[in-house]
């Protein structure tokens, strides 16, 4: 070892420790997200349980369209007892003729209207709140009308989550769409939700998405409702990290294509990184362990690439080789176990530009941080 380390100039020797140690790190990262694919609910389920009721709880605000051509998908679901509780939050167009037309078909469509007020401006969290008081049945699951559920079976599966659980997180991906920038979008929902996926199954549950949530009516009150009611979001996240202590082992994470959400895709790249920088901006509230866990694993990403292409700039074929071999171990960990997720979530077609993205993302959520403080989101507050 000692001839070995005096062959090379110190430089090179650290830089050979760093690469290893980034390597570690990022394979420990890998290997502790891929209890993502293996996870099972059932195994947490009494024997001989049944679906229990539900109620479904939506917001619509100026979406004519939504009600006709997709609450249909919310009120035709594979449950065998269940209600939808439609919000209609102050919509400039009343919806009350579309809705009366909508239940006549469908009788266990229910709905409530919040009247505009040019005055007192309210964010979602109230138009959710008076959902939740209307909703007949204790368990509730969440969406929004930016997004449908992928099949029939959608409801049954996250209710399901209710036998053992009084707090449900399901997948939200985004609709499948030809192009680059449509995979490059759900390449990066992809990520993030295999951190907070990873989280809640390992029972430090610290977020869910607000399309394709769920809790009880008596976990919601029980610890008062809502948090931060002047922002226009953490309805998901920042509430789930108020109700963390009390229910982060009776957290049920559902994890099949048929139980997720597509949430639409509205415009191109501009659009999301706008929706990005606007829904990041809770991150920065966020328990200082989620964001260390956060920042490591994308600092540690990040001097891997670097590293490897300094050493085969700087370092003799010996070392960049074995350069070489950290890299492309950490990149087939993190393929094989991106790819077995995406399997479970019902991804596709995603693998050779979610590398490219994951070459890129360190940077990417450097570029994303730096917005968020230079030019926060208008629609943060009210």
């Amino acid at each position: 070892m000692k001839e070995f380390i005096s062959n090379y100039p110190a430089y090179q020797i650290l830089l050979t420790l760093l690469l290893i140690v980034c390597t570690a790190v990022q394979t420990v990262y890998w290997m502790r997200y891929s209890r993502v694919a293996t996870h099972r609910h059932s195994l947490r389920e009494p024997e001989g349980a049944t679906t229990p009721p539900v109620s479904v709880v939506v917001v619509v605000a100026d979406d004519p369209e939504y009600v006709t051509e997709h609450l249909p998908k919310l009120l035709t679901q594979n449950h065998p007892n269940y209600e939808v509780v439609v919000v209609d939050d102050s919509s400039e167009n009343d919806l009350t003729d579309e809705l009366l037309t909508m239940q006549a078909r469908y009788p266990h469509l229910r709905f409530t209207t919040i009247k505009a007020d040019p005055v007192f401006r309210h964010s979602r969290k109230l138009a959710l709140t008076v959902g939740i008081k209307a909703a007949k049945y204790d368990n509730i699951i969440f969406t929004d009308a930016d997004a449908i559920p992928s099949s029939e079976k959608w409801l049954s599966i996250m209710a399901r989550g209710f036998n053992g659980g009084q707090l449900v997180i399901g997948y939200s991906g985004i609709e499948r769409k030809p192009g680059l920038a449509n995979k490059i979008m759900r390449c990066q929902r992809l990520t993030t939700s295999i951190r907070y996926l990873n989280a809640a199954i390992r029972g430090h549950v610290y977020r869910g998405i607000y399309n394709n949530i769920g809790y009880t009516k008596r976990l919601f009150f029980g610890n008062k409702g809502y948090t931060h009611l002047r922002m226009t979001l953490g309805e998901d996240d920042l509430f789930v990290q108020k109700i963390a202590p009390v229910c982060a082992r009776r957290t049920s994470v559902m994890l099949n294509p048929s139980a997720a959400v597509r949430q639409f895709q509205w415009g191109g790249l501009k659009w999301w990184r706008a929706e990005r920088r606007y829904r990041s901006a809770a991150f920065d509230l966020y328990p200082i362990s989620v964001r260390t866990t956060v920042f490591v694993e994308l600092l540690t990403r990040a001097a891997l690439t670097i590293g490897t292409v300094a050493m085969a700039i700087l370092l003799p074929p010996v070392l960049w080789i074995a350069a070489a071999g950290l890299f492309f171990l950490r990149e087939l960990t993190m393929l094989l176990t991106v790819r077995m997720i995406a399997r479970r979530v019902g991804e596709r077609r995603l693998m050779w530009v979610y590398l490219l993205h994951d070459l890129l993302a360190p940077a990417s959520e450097l570029f994303l941080w730096i917005s968020r403080k230079i030019r926060p989101s208008q629609r943060l507050w009210i």
